[in-house]
């Protein structure tokens, strides 16, 4: 493939990305209707890391468990985050602010990109950030600032999956796409396993509509858009990638008023218009290079 299209082509991938995400949410609460949270997320990631560790074995590329220590850590974060988001889905009543408030994570990873490896701010980011928090703001305070339960799950995922998806770009630079993503899926099956095991009692059936919306999940809210999002990831820039990625808080809130009802506030709507203001000023070129431009994708820069 032309090197040009290619972050172009990684972009666009990452917007599909998004909406794939955004039909996971309904996907996942239709399921948790008759399935425990924790044992939804193991049959889920596990059976989805299976299929990929299959296909990577067909394509000749490394087992998941022989992956680099990079590899591993990003794995164990998306496990954390995952297990959060499960049990928050699960106590939450409102799709669209769940999902707003679980976007804190890509709107706080190029900062953590920062603290965490030392990668420089684009001048961009940093007009676009301020837009992107009023937008998530907007959406989380919606009717003054409660923190329940799901909330308070949904903010600690979100400070995870902001960890993970610094990680993420790194590792997908060293290991094989397939390889990487089944390592990932399979240890935050193992962690929803683990958990549900522990804690949760298994129905001793289910309807043949949720073993579809299960399927669903499986192959395409989990298989197709953890493998294409690392694909994307190690092609875009940490910065780039986050702004894109809160468009998946726009989507679920969307698809959750055309599936469920849920209302959406003159505030809420503001703050998808915020967030769209956001990802397009972090599409803007810089004029000039200079010191805050870095347009190396974290994954490819060296350690």
């Amino acid at each position: 493939m032309n090197r040009a299209l290619r972050p172009g082509l990684a972009e666009a991938s990452l917007v599909l990305v998004t909406l794939i995400a955004g039909f996971g949410w309904l996907c996942s609460k239709e399921v948790l209707r008759g399935m425990p949270p924790l044992l939804f997320l193991g049959v889920r990631f596990a059976s989805a890391g299976a299929v990929l560790a299959a296909l990577a074995r067909l394509r000749a590329q490394p087992l998941p468990w022989r992956l680099p220590a990079t590899s591993w850590w990003s794995a164990a974060m998306l496990a954390l985050a995952m297990v959060l988001w499960m049990l928050a889905l699960q106590l939450s009543n409102n799709l669209g602010v769940g999902a707003f408030i679980g976007s804190l994570g890509v709107v706080l990873a190029p900062v953590l990109a920062r603290l965490m490896f030392g990668t420089v701010l684009l001048a961009q980011t940093l007009w676009a950030m301020p837009l992107a928090v009023l937008g998530v703001a907007a959406m989380a305070l919606h009717g003054g600032w409660q923190l329940d339960a799901a909330d308070s799950l949904f903010l600690a995922s979100a400070v995870a999956m902001s960890v993970f998806l610094n990680l993420n770009g790194r590792a997908g630079a060293r290991a094989p796409a397939l390889s990487l993503t089944a390592l990932q899926l399979l240890l935050a099956g193992l962690a929803g396993f683990a958990g549900s095991v522990m804690v949760e009692r298994w129905p001793a059936s289910l309807s043949p509509a949720l073993w579809g919306w299960l399927l669903v999940s499986i192959l395409l809210a989990t298989c197709g858009r953890f493998f294409l999002q690392g694909w994307a990831q190690a092609r875009v820039t940490m910065q780039r990638s986050a702004f894109i990625l809160l468009l998946e808080p726009v989507w679920t809130a969307m698809l959750a008023w055309l599936w469920f009802g849920s209302s959406m506030s003159a505030s809420q709507l503001a703050g998808a218009g915020l967030i769209m203001s956001s990802l397009l000023i972090s599409r803007r070129k810089p004029r000039r290079r200079g010191s805050l431009q870095s347009p190396v994708p974290v994954g490819k820069t060296g350690q």
